[in-house]
């Protein structure tokens, strides 16, 4: 017991510290802009995410749901174990799984999905019919993979041969919540579930990416955990297949998808929740290989995100969590709007700048392509902000003349992590 109490203080403290001592990146930024723009959808995702910020904001909303997830999978394991102590070992685990420290640190769609998940799948193994489907339709409006609760569900009636009637009310107001996420959709010619099934499954992809697929799950899931998780999954107790199934359900979907097209390794994280269950009910040896593991996983990267010491080529962690606050020293006078060559970039400028963005240029398709563009006056003045790359001509032929770069340092503790280049579009054509 005297670990598991270790690991959650350690826990909390290292996810305070990330959220109080990093930059907004890039991903929070984007969400941030819809929390400004509420809507019912979005091009990437369903709503949820959007709607905890503009209540809550971004970094109180990671720590608020990370810490109810921490306490819906104590509850969840109590029940399953009928024990206190399998209850803090299942807590004390998730709290330290990499992939439940990044949801719980930096907002993202699985800040709310890992949450409701286990909230739901603590109601449906309670048989609390209401409760789940409530949990369901909030796990679907923070992200699409919530319906593979669903799937998990109805593995699980198949393996015991039994249905409740209960369950249809589940079904019924799970529906009903995502209802107003389809008719979104609808009215935008099926764009979100259009980009997701392209995002998930098109592209190329083989037997190397599902090596990077796997590398993935060893790093967010850990390097003990994981294995552990398919043990759980192909021989764990035959009255916890529900949870096996839950497990399962998105390390086989995301397994598959791997083989397809690159993805993201966060995308499974929720197939660890029931995990973290599964092994506090294993040899406390396990438990504690696992546990341990993780933490130091843990607070390595903490650290080095923290009091980067090693030096890396391409520092991809710490270039996103710092050297953004330099945005703010954009100028703003005379400026109408800021462009970005991706929706990444221009969220950034936009939180730090506080200026009206846009993308162009060769940027992917996102929500703001489906906002109404910033207007753009004649004879006023934008900015186009990049790291390094020029300003395309199809936006500099709108305007009389363009001036730069002027260089903008993004720096953290003595290291340059961003050169970003800013170039004044002078004088708006009609």
């Amino acid at each position: 017991m005297t670990l598991c109490f270790v690991l959650l203080a350690v826990s909390a403290g290292v996810r305070l510290a990330l959220a109080l001592g990093t930059d907004v990146y890039f991903d929070e930024a984007y969400y941030w802009q819809w929390a400004r723009h509420l809507d019912w959808g979005y091009y990437d995702h369903p709503p949820l995410v959007a709607w905890l910020i503009a209540a809550l904001g971004i970094r109180p909303t990671a720590l608020l749901c990370g810490a109810g997830t921490v306490a819906a999978v104590w509850g969840l394991a109590r029940d399953v174990y009928g024990t206190r102590e399998a209850a803090w070992r299942a807590a004390a685990l998730w709290s330290v799984v990499p992939a439940g420290v990044l949801a719980g640190v930096w907002t993202t769609p699985d800040t709310p999905l890992l949450l409701f998940w286990v909230l739901a799948l603590w109601a449906l193994y309670r048989e609390r019919w209401v409760l789940a489907g409530l949990a369901c339709g909030l796990a679907l409006l923070s992200k699409y993979p919530g319906v593979l609760l669903a799937a998990a569900f109805v593995a699980a009636a198949v393996r015991y041969r039994r249905l409740p009637a209960g369950a249809w009310l589940t079904a019924l107001l799970g529906v009903l919540l995502f209802l107003p996420v389809v008719l979104w959709n609808a009215q935008r010619d099926w764009v979100g579930f259009a980009f997701q099934l392209k995002h998930g499954l098109g592209g190329v992809g083989g037997w190397r990416t599902f090596g990077e697929f796997l590398a993935g799950q060893l790093a967010l899931g850990g390097p003990v955990l994981l294995p552990l998780t398919l043990v759980y999954v192909a021989r764990g107790p035959k009255e916890q297949f529900l949870l096996r199934a839950a497990a399962a359900a998105p390390l086989l979907l995301f397994g598959y998808a791997s083989f397809r097209a690159r993805g993201e390794a966060n995308w499974p994280a929720a197939a660890y929740l029931s995990a973290c269950v599964g092994v506090a009910g294993m040899r406390a040896g396990w438990f504690r290989a696992a546990a341990l593991g993780n933490l130091a996983l843990v607070l390595a990267v903490s650290t080095h995100l923290l009091f980067p010491v090693l030096r890396f080529q391409r520092d991809v962690p710490l270039a996103r969590t710092h050297g953004w606050t330099v945005l703010s020293t954009l100028p703003r006078e005379g400026v109408t709007v800021a462009y970005a060559p991706s929706y990444q970039f221009a969220s950034q400028v936009a939180y730090y700048s506080g200026l009206p963005v846009d993308t162009a240029g060769q940027a992917r398709f996102s929500q703001y392509d489906l906002w109404p563009e910033p207007t753009l006056t004649p004879e006023q003045d934008a900015l186009w902000v990049s790291e390094g790359k020029e300003p395309p001509s199809e936006l500099t032929a709108r305007f009389a003349s363009v001036e730069g770069p002027e260089l903008l340092r993004g720096e953290y503790r003595g290291r340059l992590l961003h050169t970003f280049h800013v170039w004044r579009l002078r004088g708006a054509r009609p």
